[in-house]
């Protein structure tokens, strides 16, 4: 109703505006209790944190116990999943550089350096999930990583691999680094075994009812104080650009959110 408080999900553009016209069924209302910084935290990172470790279960089972392994755990999603999967109890790893393990560990996880290339020779089939938000080597060290009864998530970077057409850079010229992941996400969802592959960009409209639900329930938790989103920074408007160069450095703590109703 008109008045109500929402979260939506945009595939149309409009995240750095201040208007934008949504159609209401991709809606969900949101209590008053939860800040809109932290309802975008919700839905760009702890959602895909929450269906990753889904796809990584086993008939439902928690992972008390379980040792789990994150390939980029400093960046927002990484967080997101260290906070969920220490809810339940599991044995947390992840890949950072060096300057991050003491922030890490004090989330409650031990650290890697991120070059897979120094920690696989001893971590090789000693994991019982991989969640691959890095895509560093088109996750082949996070396939070997997992043991015989693991599973392999890939979750980013994100390239909408059902689309035939070839990624390019204007004049015709061929973007490598996006072949490169599409290539990557093909593998992982076609030709690898123990391997689930996590498209954040379509999750929505592939199964909108239990998005919707899983966004409730994630309110749910924020609201009870379980999970604990970070915003690294809130930007305007004007101060997109610096805050998209802050996120492609991977030197920001936390979700980037722009406020548009902010002065720069």
């Amino acid at each position: 109703r008109e008045g109500d408080r929402v979260a939506g999900v945009s595939t149309f553009g409009g995240g750095n505006s201040r208007f934008i016209s949504i159609p209401s069924k991709r809606l969900t209302k949101i209590s008053n209790n939860v800040k809109s910084t932290q309802a975008v935290c919700m839905i760009a990172d702890y959602m895909a944190a929450l269906k990753a470790l889904r796809m990584a279960k086993r008939a439902g089972s928690p992972f008390t116990g379980m040792n789990i392994l994150i390939t980029d755990g400093f960046s927002p999603i990484g967080q997101a999943v260290i906070n969920l999967a220490s809810m339940e109890g599991a044995n947390i790893y992840c890949c950072a550089d060096e300057s991050k393990h003491a922030y890490l560990a004090s989330l409650g996880a031990k650290c890697f350096v991120k070059d897979p290339e120094v920690w696989l020779p001893t971590a090789t089939g000693t994991f019982d999930v991989v969640i691959d938000n890095s895509c560093l080597d088109s996750y082949s060290s996070s396939w070997f990583a997992i043991n015989q009864k693991g599973s392999l998530v890939c979750i980013a970077p994100v390239y909408n691999i059902d689309n035939d057409d070839m990624p390019n850079n204007g004049c015709g010229i061929v973007d490598v680094t996006e072949l490169k992941h599409k290539w990557a996400g093909i593998k992982a969802k076609y030709m690898m075994t123990h391997t689930s592959f996590l498209n954040t960009v379509t999750c929505y409209d592939e199964d909108t009812e239990q998005y919707k639900q899983d966004l409730r329930y994630l309110m749910f938790l924020l609201e009870r104080g379980d999970v604990k989103p970070k915003v690294a920074e809130r930007v305007s408007l004007d101060d997109v650009p610096d805050a998209q160069r802050l996120m492609q450095s991977g030197r920001a703590n936390g979700t980037v959110v722009c406020v548009p109703w902010i002065e720069g």
